[in-house]
């Protein structure tokens, strides 16, 4: 009997935490969801940039390509999670395009992105490096996007910080224990160190107060 549980609980170990990873990644996408669900009862986009969603978009992609056999084999797990992160930002998207008024701007876009993506050759390497870039740019321009509207860090949400650093350093460890994988690792290390910077200030502002 004992043979038999040994091998469960080694499958149930490595995938518990690949599985709490997945649903802090699609947490991280669903936080934005009631920022869009007023904007559909209001029907108006009331100032909703959707730069940072596009970008997401393309990350999420990216690293969806990337998760492929083709591209780089044994990282289906990529592939889901970022599956996932897609259909939610896409929906964001596809919310945008109904009430936007600006669609050449929207379709340029599209239209650069599609031809970044169907110029891709070195497969590994490219979408890895393309992947990794976009990834730390999210990172980055979470914070500053809201910075930029608030004037102040005291305004970054302080669950959404602490969700996206724990989800980086379960993305650090698989790329370090469940298969090393240099992309991921860069991108989720990146991310941890801003994402604790952030955690750093919320810390700060509560016992000193306001930065500003």
């Amino acid at each position: 009997m004992h043979w038999v549980f040994t091998p469960f609980l080694m499958i149930l170990i490595n995938t518990l935490p690949l599985l709490f990873r997945n649903v802090l990644s699609s947490f991280i996408s669903l936080s934005e969801m009631p920022k869009f669900i007023q904007v559909l009862k209001k029907k108006s986009l009331d100032g909703v940039d959707p730069a940072l969603h596009l970008a997401m978009v393309m990350k999420c992609s990216l690293w969806i390509l990337y998760g492929l056999p083709v591209v780089h084999k044994d990282s289906i797990l990529v592939t889901t999670t970022n599956g996932v992160g897609f259909i939610i930002e896409a929906s964001y998207l596809v919310v945008f395009w109904i009430y936007c008024v600006d669609e050449e701007r929207m379709c340029f876009l599209l239209a650069f992105y599609s031809i970044v993506i169907g110029g891709l050759s070195a497969r590994h390497t490219v979408v890895g490096v393309v992947c990794n870039v976009f990834n730390i740019y999210l990172y980055v321009e979470l914070a500053a996007e809201i910075m930029r509207k608030t004037k102040s860090f005291k305004h970054i949400l302080f669950w959404l910080s602490f969700v996206s650093f724990i989800n980086a350093g379960i993305w650090i460890a698989y790329s370090l224990i469940y298969k090393f994988d240099i992309y991921g690792l860069i991108s989720s290390g990146v991310g941890t160190l801003l994402c604790s910077l952030q955690l750093i200030v919320h810390a700060y502002s509560l016992v000193f107060g306001s930065l500003v």
